[in-house]
This record gives C-alpha cells, sequence and structure tokens, in this order.
C-alpha cells in the first residue's frame, strides 16, 4: 500500500456483510428443521445484498462479490425453505 495515498484503505461494506450472514444463516435454519426462520432469513439477504452491491461501487467500499453471492443464495435459500415446509407440513 502506498504510504502517501489521497485515498482511504478499502473496507467491507456492512451491509454485504449482513447479507452473507443472512443468506448462510437461512440455509442453515432451513436444513435444521426451521424452515420458517430460514425463510426470513432468505428474504433479508436479498435487500441487504442488493444495497450492499449498490454501495460497493464506492472506491472505498468492497464487498460486490459477496453481494452477488448473498443474493444467489438468498433465492436458493428461498427455494429451499418453501421444499423444507412442503415436506414438514405433508410428511410429518
Amino acid at each position: 500500500m502506498d504510504r502517501y495515498s489521497l485515498r482511504p484503505p478499502q473496507r467491507m461494506g456492512l451491509s454485504a456483510v449482513l447479507a452473507v450472514l443472512a443468506s448462510l444463516g437461512s440455509m442453515f435454519f432451513s436444513c435444521s428443521g426451521h424452515p420458517g426462520r430460514g425463510l426470513i432469513l432468505a428474504a433479508l439477504s436479498i435487500p441487504f445484498g442488493l444495497v450492499g452491491f449498490i454501495r460497493s461501487a464506492s472506491p472505498e467500499i468492497s464487498g460486490g462479490f459477496a453481494s452477488i453471492f448473498s443474493i444467489i443464495v438468498g433465492v436458493v435459500g428461498i427455494a429451499v425453505a418453501l421444499i423444507a415446509m412442503f415436506f414438514k407440513i405433508v410428511l410429518f
């Protein structure tokens, strides 16, 4: 890193971190028998990911790839939660 740089160091955006945690938490809850919680977290990870992706356009904030990853995992998490809810209702 240049010692005399005018730019501040790049840091990971809070919304990108929250999006990744929410999307991975949604998969955890959906697969551990709590698909309602998984559905809520998956639904939260998509807007967090969108905000993180938009904010990552700034040169001071990173997290664009993490935000895209969390949006994809959030969409898959919604599908997994709905399938888990269906099988929980039908089979048990």
